[in-house]
């Protein structure tokens, strides 16, 4: 009697792009095609201790790391893991023991505003100009160094860390690494660049922009290329080749590899990039500059950036507040709001300022906070949902006004990100930015850009290959007079300046200065 043979299944190969993002952590599979052939997520839980305060806990982002990557992997029969690339939140830091690696601190986001009594110390010294010289970034708690110089100060078993020699204090990317490659201490660039602690000229921490901060260089990782010249070895069951900052792993999945392509990338926030070619770039119009990528074989890639801090946050706020059912409830509440169909109404429409975190480019006002404007009795959730979808789309257009000032020409609009699938808030911003706005077909382009650059680093692709993979097959095109637009654009601008004297900040001093009035 002879064994029937059994077909043996062939492999699968796969490349695991992890998207450590604010909101979940997400592990794509894509085969060597590009195609997407499985996903998992964990959801971040964010906490807030204190007003402005934004902290997630950083074992907990590991084990979702570790998790994610093992079911995606489970979930496709025969899948054979090739490599890893991770991308992560950027500005985001954490303290941990560099032997053991156990958190010293809960990871704090580039969302967290603790820091600005940091930032308006430093502000007043003669080391400002240098700072900001040195890392073409303008003071701002948004970046992670006055984070780390925050939790220097006021965590005391990071400092009794930093006395006995066992501190590593860094971006998210390097306490990842260090737990799952077994002890590697690395950082990149595109994530170095966003810290305000990393020299435009020679890709490296500066020890004096450090020192400014009461920041030891020794602490902070070592410098390596988004795609590693050696692949680290992890417990994941395939190698690391490349890490990188979130919105720059995006901007190469997006196809934006040349001078002057811009995506927007609609998470969290919505952040907005344009690749600038090999050389830095000192930006004015309150954008930032930031480093792309280091791909072997390849020019140097740097871009220009401008944040809008609040965009899924915002409708996350409409639900948690009970006026909408879902993210894409909002969308069809917001369609039916009166504001959506009739120019002349919107003008006495209530104007939402998406600004729970601050206000980042082009006007860069760290203590501002949301506001909602313009309400009668009239109005309705409805008018609401559209106010906050209208918001974003103001601030995003702000951020292109000033990357189209900078280029000297109009930028053309690529979009990715969950809420590119909103269609009224993508016929806004197309509205609004008074050009087409191209959407990408697949919106997980972070975790598209981390496998795409690990496949790089294992020689299996190159940087126009992953450009290529990109499709657009949806374009949203302007239907707003020019006339129209200019006046809405107009009249968001004069909301935006006149909401300065309703900071928090700003009315606490008012409120100082006529007590002070009326004693006198």
């Amino acid at each position: 009697m002879t064994t029937p043979l059994v077909p043996r299944r062939s492999a699968v190969r796969v490349w695991a792009g992890v998207d450590q993002g604010t909101t979940s952590t997400r592990t794509n599979l894509y085969d060597d095609d590009g195609r997407c052939v499985a996903t998992a997520s964990r959801p971040s839980v964010t906490t807030h201790p204190n007003p402005g305060w934004d902290e997630q806990d950083g074992n907990a982002l590991v084990t979702a790391i570790e998790e994610t990557v093992r079911e995606a992997v489970a979930s496709v029969p025969g899948a054979e893991l090739a490599g890893i690339g991770l991308a992560n939140q950027g500005e985001s830091i954490i303290a941990f023991n560099r032997r053991t690696g156990e958190p010293l601190s809960k990871a704090i986001l580039w969302s967290d505003r603790r820091a600005g009594t940091v930032v308006d110390r430093i502000a007043a010294t003669p080391a400002a100009a240098g700072i900001e010289e040195i890392t073409g970034l303008r003071l701002d708690p948004y970046y992670s160094a006055a984070r780390i110089a925050w939790m220097l100060l006021n965590l005391p078993e990071v400092a009794a860390a930093a006395a006995d020699g066992t501190l590593a204090i860094s971006t998210l990317d390097a306490f990842y690494i260090h737990r799952l490659a077994h002890g590697a201490y690395v950082t990149d660039p595109s994530t170095g660049s966003r810290t305000q602690l990393m020299s435009l000229d020679d890709l490296q921490f500066d020890a004096q922009v450090a020192a400014a901060f009461g920041i030891d260089v020794e602490l902070l990782p070592r410098m390596v290329d988004t795609v590693f010249t050696e692949p680290l070895p992890t417990t994941l069951g395939a190698p690391l080749y490349a890490s990188a900052a979130d919105q720059l792993a995006a901007l190469a999945a997006l196809g934006a590899i040349s001078p002057g392509d811009t995506k927007m990338t609609y998470g969290t926030g919505c952040f907005i990039d344009t690749n600038v070619g090999p050389a830095p770039r000192r930006p004015g119009h309150g954008l930032m500059s930031t480093y792309g990528w280091t791909v072997p074989g390849e020019p140097k890639a740097w871009a220009i950036e401008g944040g809008v801090f609040s965009a899924a946050t915002a409708v996350d706020w409409l639900v948690r507040l009970g006026l909408a059912d879902s993210a894409s409830h909002v969308a069809e509440l917001a369609a039916s709001s009166e504001a959506a169909t009739d120019s002349g109404l919107r003008m006495q429409h209530p104007l939402f300022l998406p600004s729970f975190t601050g206000v980042g480019a082009p006007w860069w006002r760290a203590d501002a906070a949301g506001v909602l404007n313009g309400l009668r009795a009239s109005t309705d959730r409805f008018d609401i949902a559209y106010a906050v979808l209208d918001g974003i789309a103001h601030r995003v257009a702000d951020v292109i006004d000033a990357v189209d000032a900078e280029l000297g020409a109009p930028a053309a609009l690529r979009a990715d990100g969950g809420l590119s699938r909103n269609r009224v808030l993508m016929q806004r911003q197309a509205d609004l930015c008074g050009r087409p706005v191209a959407i990408a077909d697949h919106h997980d382009n972070t975790a598209a850009g981390a496998a795409g650059l690990a496949a790089i680093g294992a020689g299996e692709l190159d940087l126009a290959g992953l450009a290529a993979r990109v499709k657009f097959t949806h374009t949203v095109e302007p239907t707003l007079p020019e006339s129209q637009r200019a006046l809405e654009r107009e009249r968001w601008r004069e909301f935006v300046e006149s909401t300065t004297s309703l900071e928090p900040s700003a009315l606490i001093d008012a409120a100082h200065r006529r007590i002070d009035e009326r004693k006198q």
